[in-house]
């Protein structure tokens, strides 16, 4: 088992066990990370960079690797977050980026963005990650609107019911007499009900959120930025720590100890 000093050194690099990572899991994953001395991973070149991060993130993720390279990112991405064998992040931005910037963005938000998902390369906890990923983008309009579609797959489904109405409404003209008119025109605004639940949902997740980081300043009062703490919580925790009183949080962080390193870390780094 980790001592609390090794926990805490590992937390201040950012280098996080994830919900499910046992001791023995998460010192295998450190043991490669520390052996990765390559020039590159997977034909793409890595670059020396200096993350800033530390007073967003309260780490200096400086293992984590990063290259500039156009290869195999869609044609609308700017940026991407590869995984590897034994949960190895690679950071991938255009190389439009290697200029500052690149379209409507500029390197160190994207970097900040990747960065947050590179921290969280052990958690499968998509409900609240694109939130987190963009609560400290540069617009105040990318970070309400950029979580509205939390995984590509949401996406994809809101372009299809757009391709689909778009069918219908130009198919519908054959159907001006058929009894089946009223639910050819309900479909046509399946898109937008799509996107109404949506924004209902990003709203109630953000206020959990807000709610979840003023609960742990009160759980760590020592802590002005509870914002490195809670991009260490499993989901069902952010939710559980929002609407549970102090008292119930602690009891559970407490039960916690003897089989999460996670937790311990957290305890390690920020008590």
């Amino acid at each position: 088992m980790l001592t609390k000093e090794e926990l805490k050194s590992l937390g201040d690099k950012g280098i996080i066990p994830g919900p499910d990572e046992t001791d023995a899991a998460f010192v295998k994953r450190i043991d490669i990370l520390q052996s990765q001395k390559n020039q590159e991973i997977d034909g793409k070149i890595l670059e020396e960079w200096d993350p800033q991060c530390e007073d967003l993130y309260g780490v200096s993720p400086k293992w984590i690797p990063m290259t500039y390279s156009n290869r195999g990112l869609l044609p609308w991405q700017g940026a991407a977050l590869w995984v590897f064998g034994e949960k190895i992040p690679l950071i991938q931005l255009r190389k439009g980026f290697k200029k500052g910037r690149f379209l409507f963005y500029s390197r160190d938000e994207v970097l900040n963005h990747e960065t947050l998902h590179a921290l969280r390369v052990a958690f499968n906890e998509p409900r609240f990650e694109e939130i987190l990923a963009y609560e400290h983008s540069a617009s105040r309009w990318r970070q309400f609107l950029g979580p509205l579609f939390r995984k590509p797959s949401h996406a994809l489904f809101f372009i299809s019911l757009i391709l689909i109405s778009l069918v219908v409404q130009t198919t519908s003209l054959f159907f001006l007499s058929s009894p089946f008119l009223p639910i050819i025109r309900i479909v046509t605004v399946i898109p937008f009900i799509d996107l109404v639940f949506r924004f209902a949902a990003l709203i109630k997740d953000r206020r959990m959120l807000k709610k979840a980081l003023k609960k742990l300043s009160q759980v760590f009062p020592n802590q002005k930025n509870t914002f490195p703490i809670v991009l260490r919580l499993k989901d069902s925790e952010i939710q559980k720590f929002a609407s549970q009183p102090v008292e119930k949080i602690l009891e559970y962080l407490e039960d916690e100890v003897s089989k999460s390193p996670r937790i311990r870390q957290i305890l390690a780094q920020f008590c």
